[in-house]
């Protein structure tokens, strides 16, 4: 996400869909996670951190590290990006082992038993919820995200 002049020319593209991104991908990681990431209607994704400022996010993804698997950062970096007081907000959980480099790892129990009490505690306090499908998740963003269409 450190890249500004492509995050300028996909702010200029007028098919891109600003993706926020809460957490701490590297770039090359993030890259490869939009590059296998579907785009609806053959466009493109604009990574913004979660503290950039600029485009309003259509759409939203959680990083998660599960070899640095740290829930109470988790939300609470959930709690400071994601604004309070909106809808119900569908958030792409998107797992991804820094060990190999592989995304959506088979979780061990208590790790998956982890991110299951996160999706709970954001669903009841912050009012996201956390989707760990990304077909599933696309599919509730669908109206959305044509409507930010360019």
């Amino acid at each position: 996400m450190s890249d500004q002049a492509a995050g300028l020319r996909a702010r200029l593209s007028p098919g891109a869909i600003c993706l926020r991104v809460v957490g701490e991908p590297g770039d090359d990681a993030l890259r490869r996670a939009l590059a296998a990431l579907p785009a609806p209607e053959g466009r493109t994704w604009l990574a913004q951190g979660e503290h950039e400022t600029g485009m309003s996010p259509a759409v939203w993804l959680l990083w998660v590290d599960t070899v640095r698997l740290d829930v109470a950062d988790l939300y609470r970096r959930l709690k400071l990006a994601v604004p309070a007081g909106r809808a119900r907000v569908p958030v792409l959980c998107w797992l991804y082992d820094s060990r190999d480099g592989t995304f959506f790892p088979t979780l061990d129990p208590d790790s998956a038993r982890l991110l299951d009490n996160l999706g709970v505690t954001a669903a009841r306090f912050l009012g996201i919820e956390l989707i760990r499908d990304p077909a599933s998740w696309l599919g509730r963003y669908s109206s959305r995200v044509r409507a930010s269409a360019g």
